[in-house]
C-alpha cells in the first residue's frame, strides 16, 4: 500500500511514536545530516519532548558539522555512537555498508531490549543472510529508505516549509515487528522526514533492487554504455567532442529531461522518422545483451555473491567523505602497504568531457543522438522488465530504473 505524507500530519508523530524518549542518529554521511535535522524539526513542530541524538565514532571530523547544524554535546543531542545506541529507543543506522558490515556485532550488542533498529538501506540484512546470521530477535527492525541523497532529503523538506507536499519520497519495510510498534514508528519515521509519498517493501526487496539498479542504469551499466559509444564513435570517424556531446551529454542532458518530464516514450517521439529508424536498430540490438547483462548483476546481487564482493572492498579500502575533500585510503591489514582506490575520471573520454564542459552553454542540454538514444533506453527497459519478472513492486521498479536515473 501507498501512504500519503504531509506537514499536516506531523501532529499525529507523538503517537507514532510512543514510548520512544531518545531517536539516535548514527553516522553523519549522506542520509544523517537530513534525516537528523528533518526529525528535530518535525517533531519539534509537533511539539515532541522526544530527543535526537546524533552519534558519531569519538574523534570523527563530522562533530564539527553536527555542531554547526545545531546538534551539541552541551544539551545531549551530540556524543559517541555506542553511547547514543545504548541510550536510544530508536536507533537509525546510517553509516556507511562496509561500517555496518564490520560493525554490526558491537552494535546489536549495545541496543537496548525492546529497541527498534532502523535502517535506511537493506545491505545489513543482505550481509547477515549471507553469514548465515539474522538480527537480534529481542529488537524490531524497521527500513525508510528516501528516493533520494541525503542533501535532496534536507533540501525539499525545507522548501516543503512553504509549499505542503514537497519532499522525498521514501520506501518503507518491516523486517521484524518485537512488540506491534513497528509499523507505526516506520510510518512515522517517514512522515517526519518529509516524505510526500511512502510506499510498502521488504528490507530484501530493498537491497536487491537498490544494489541491482547501482549496478545497473544508476551507475554501472550506463557507465560502460557511455564508454563503449564514445570508442565506437570515434573509431567510425566522429570526433571526440561530438562524440562526448552524443553519449554522456546526450544521456544525462536531453535524454533524461525528456523522460523526467514526458516519459519514456517521449524520447522515441521526438525524432525524425530517419532518427526513428536509427533508434529502432539500436534498440533491437541493444535490449537482449542488455538483459542478459543486467540479469546476471540481479543473480549476483540477489545469491549473496555481490554482497560479499562488496564487503571485501570495503576490508581493502576505507572511505571517509570530508566536506571539500574525498580522501580514500587503502586499509593496512595483513601487512599490506597502503595503496590509494583508483578513479574512473583518468579515461580518455571523461578527459575529452573536461573540455567539453568547459566550452558547454549554460542551460544546453546537448543532441538528442538517436543511437545513443536507443541504447540506453533499451539499458532501461530491460532493467524495468527484471525487476517486475522478479516480483517488485512498481513503485520500486520505477524508482531504481527511471527516477533515480533521470531525476
Amino acid at each position: 500500500y501507498i501512504v500519503r505524507g504531509g506537514r499536516d500530519l506531523f501532529k499525529l508523530l507523538p503517537d507514532a511514536f510512543k514510548g520512544i524518549k531518545q531517536i539516535g542518529v548514527i553516522g553523519w554521511g549522506s542520509q544523517g545530516p537530513a534525516q537528523a535535522q528533518n526529525l528535530r524539526d518535525s517533531l519539534a513542530d509537533a511539539k515532541s519532548n522526544i530527543i535526537v541524538k546524533v552519534g558519531l565514532r569519538k574523534g570523527s571530523p563530522s562533530f564539527a558539522e553536527a555542531r554547526a547544524a545545531g546538534f551539541s554535546e552541551e544539551n545531549g543531542t551530540l556524543g559517541d555512537m555506542w553511547e547514543t545506541i545504548s541510550g536510544s529507543d530508536l536507533v537509525l543506522l546510517l553509516i556507511s555498508d562496509a561500517a555496518q558490515a564490520d560493525n554490526h556485532e558491537k552494535i546489536f550488542s549495545h541496543m537496548r531490549p525492546n529497541s527498534i533498529l532502523g535502517l535506511s538501506h537493506g545491505f545489513l540484512l543482505g550481509h547477515l543472510q549471507s553469514m548465515g546470521l539474522d538480527f537480534p530477535k529481542n529488537i524490531s527492525v524497521i527500513a525508510v529508505c528516501p528516493k533520494g541523497m541525503g542533501p535532496s532529503v534536507r533540501r525539499l523538506y525545507v522548501q516543503g516549509k512553504e509549499i505542503n507536499g514537497a519532499g522525498i519520497n521514501s520506501s518503507f519495510g518491516v523486517h521484524q515487528d518485537f512488540d506491534g510498534r513497528a509499523t507505526d514508528v516506520a510510518l512515522g519515521w517517514s512522515v517526519a522526514l518529509g516524505s510526500p509519498f511512502t510506499f510498502v517493501t521488504t528490507l530484501e526487496q530493498e537491497y536487491k533492487s537498490d544494489i541491482f539498479g547501482e549496478r545497473g542504469i544508476l551507475l554501472g551499466a550506463v557507465h560502460g554504455i557511455v564508454e563503449c559509444l564514445f570508442r565506437r564513435y570515434t573509431e567510425n570517424g566522429m570526433s571526440e567532442d561530438l562524440a562526448y556531446k552524443n553519449t554522456v551529454e546526450c544521456i544525462t542532458g536531453i535524454i533524461s529531461k525528456t523522460i523526467s518530464t514526458k516519459g519514456i516514450l517521449a524520447v522515441y517521439n521526438s525524432l525524425s522518422e530517419e532518427g526513428k529508424r536509427e533508434f529502432e536498430i539500436a534498440y533491437s540490438a541493444s535490449y537482449y545483451p542488455c538483459m542478459d547483462i543486467l540479469y546476471e548483476c540481479y543473480e549476483d546481487v540477489a545469491s549473496g555473491s555481490e554482497i560479499r564482493s562488496v564487503v571485501l572492498a570495503g576490508q581493502r579500502f576505507y572511505v571517509s567523505i570530508f566536506f571539500n575533500q574525498l580522501l580514500i585510503l587503502r586499509l593496512e591489514k595483513d601487512g599490506l602497504p597502503a595503496f590509494p582506490m583508483g578513479k574512473i575520471d583518468q579515461t580518455r573520454m571523461w578527459k575529452v568531457g573536461e573540455r567539453v564542459r568547459k566550452a558547454r552553454a549554460s542551460g544546453d542540454l546537448g543532441p538528442l543522438y538517436p543511437f545513443s538514444a536507443g541504447v540506453y533506453v533499451a539499458l532501461m527497459m530491460a532493467q524495468i522488465e527484471i525487476l517486475r519478472k522478479k516480483g517488485h513492486s512498481y513503485s520500486e521498479i520505477i524508482n531504481e530504473s527511471v527516477i533515480e536515473a533521470v531525476d
